[in-house]
């Protein structure tokens, strides 16, 4: 049969046409269905960006992503560190894709899902109802391919993206790279609501510590304020209570209200924690409280402490006071009691150094009136008068020293020879020092440096010592002996109280100074623990050893003026 060869070349052209079109067709439909996945991307990328709620991120995604047919399915599953699910969400599959969910909860992942998780991209499935029949949803993917990908923000794994695609959209590079990219936007995007999650917590942390650490601070007994360039800027109810309400200037910058013994050192320490580099520093002072206008008694006593740190990026000062009247109230009251008990001790002592002088009154009277009946001369008389006052000044001299060492006082420190407070100490124990038959011997250094001291609080302090050393030997046979000396070591006065007694037992020597602890019956247990303390409120120190005759060996140490 004959052929036309214009035909031919016609059929050819058609054919070429026919696929340039078919092609045409393709490109077309690709870039309509690229437009359809960028739209679909905006709208999740918009929903990473805005969406603050979990759940509601994973599930507006899926439906974001089918929305526009560009996915005819799909589904997200998130795993916590131990790979237990936390979260899923889905478009397009119903209740179908609970079954799913059902094996995640157990544990069981399908093959797509390990596959996905194993490897770095897209993974595809090309015929899923084939290739995954272990799939309860295999049978949603008739017809069509399956894309799967983990969700990945810096090398951690949130969990997998998986759409059902177009089997002749499936190998397209574009789609699998389009896809990636809203993988890693929904895994940057859940980092985010962890990030934005424990910034809340901590926030929340943050709040819960300030209020309790403010109802600590607002309900706290120690006064607290906040003192900075010369201003106080915060305090709480208790300090408002000891020092008034703001705005005020600070309580140690001015010494109105201050007791006048305390004026200096207030002004040395306000001077000090204003001017100089310091980190902490204590006081102790007495003012008038604000009410004192009401009360003559409202002088308060306080322990204060003043601690630099920074506040909003300023150097400050933090201040706490302690309101301490009751505890001076009560440790004066202590220390007249163990006063108390210490006369008690040295009563018989002294009733019979009274006694020896108004027997000898009683004889001079009895002389004197013999005197004036036999009319004898004025010299006589006068010279019997004068016994008796000599008599009678002795009688004084102990009463009086009674007194002084029992009355309550403040403490006065002046400058004072630490001989004399010790042989006043002394003269008060010595009757009772020879009934017990204990040899003291005073070994003081002449010329001694003046110290600065209450010598009435020393005086109670040696006194107290010495009659507990007595006390230690009262039972003792034997040579009973006690010494006591002063000397000067480096920029500190020394005084020691020895005696061949018992001693103190190593275990027990840590015990002594607490207040009432004690090893005697009938005793108050707060001599030894006030003696500590007044001698640490002279800036030194009260330790015990062992002395040379194997008793005790107390050594007070005061610093030089």
């Amino acid at each position: 049969m004959f052929k036309n060869p214009s035909h031919e070349k016609l059929q050819k052209r058609i054919r070429r046409y026919e696929k340039k079109l078919t092609e045409l067709n393709h490109a077309r439909r690709r870039l309509e269905r690229l437009n359809r996945v960028l739209m679909t991307i905006r709208r999740v990328d918009l929903l990473t960006i805005q969406e603050k709620n979990r759940q509601r991120l994973l599930h507006g995604v899926c439906e974001a992503l089918v929305e526009n047919r560009g996915y005819d399915n799909a589904w997200i599953a998130l795993w916590d560190g131990s790979w237990r699910p936390t979260s899923s969400a889905e478009s397009g599959l119903g209740q179908d894709f609970n079954v799913m969910v059902e094996r995640f909860n157990r544990g069981e992942m399908t093959a797509c899902s390990r596959k996905a998780l194993a490897q770095p991209g897209v993974f595809l499935s090309r015929r899923p109802f084939v290739e995954c029949p272990d799939c309860p949803l295999s049978t949603k993917y008739d017809g069509r391919s399956a894309l799967t990908v983990r969700m990945e923000n810096n090398g951690v794994v949130y969990g997998i993206l998986s759409v059902s695609i177009p089997v002749e959209f499936a190998e397209d590079p574009e789609e699998h790279e389009l896809l990636g990219e809203v993988a890693g936007d929904i895994a940057f995007a859940l980092r985010t609501l962890e990030l934005e999650e424990e910034h809340a917590k901590v926030d929340e942390a943050l709040c819960e510590s300030e209020q309790r650490f403010r109802d600590l601070i607002e309900n706290s007994l120690v006064g607290i304020s906040i003192l900075q360039n010369g201003r106080v800027l915060y305090q709480n109810p208790e300090q408002e209570r000891l020092l008034g309400p703001l705005p005020r200037p600070p309580k140690l910058a001015e010494t109105d209200g201050i007791h006048p013994d305390d004026i200096q050192k207030v002004t040395e320490f306000y001077q000090e924690i204003s001017s100089t580099i310091f980190s902490t520093r204590e006081i102790e002072f007495r003012f008038s409280s604000p009410d004192a206008a009401v009360d003559r008694r409202a002088m308060k006593c306080v322990h204060c402490r003043a601690s630099a740190f920074v506040f909003r990026g300023k150097k400050a000062v933090l201040i706490n006071m302690m309101d301490v009247t009751r505890l001076k109230e009560l440790e004066n009251s202590l220390m007249i009691q163990d006063k108390m008990s210490s006369l008690g001790r040295v009563a018989a002592g002294i009733a019979h150094e009274i006694r020896n002088p108004l027997s000898g009154i009683n004889i001079y009277l009895n002389t004197l009136e013999k005197l004036c009946d036999r009319e004898q001369g004025p010299d006589k008389a006068k010279q019997i008068i004068r016994q008796i006052q000599s008599a009678s000044g002795k009688i004084e001299a102990v009463i009086r020293r009674v007194m002084d060492f029992s009355k309550p006082s403040e403490p006065e420190f002046v400058s004072t020879d630490l001989n004399k407070p010790i042989d006043e100490a002394v003269n008060l124990s010595a009757v009772t020092l020879r009934k017990r038959k204990i040899l003291l011997e005073k070994i003081l250094a002449p010329d001694m440096p003046a110290v600065r001291a209450d010598p009435r609080l020393l005086e109670q302090v040696i006194l107290n010592l010495i009659t507990n050393a007595a006390e230690a030997m009262k039972n003792m046979r034997g040579d009973k002996r006690m010494e006591i000396t002063s000397s000067v070591e480096g920029r500190h006065v020394i005084v020691k109280i020895s005696d061949s007694g018992p001693g103190v037992a190593l275990h027990l020597r840590d015990k002594i100074f607490d207040p009432f602890y004690t090893t005697k019956n009938g005793s108050t247990g707060i001599g030894l623990s006030l003696s500590h303390r007044i001698i640490a409120d002279h800036g030194g120190s009260l330790e015990v050893s062992s002395s040379s005759w194997g008793g005790a060996e107390f050594k007070i140490r005061i610093p030089l003026q």
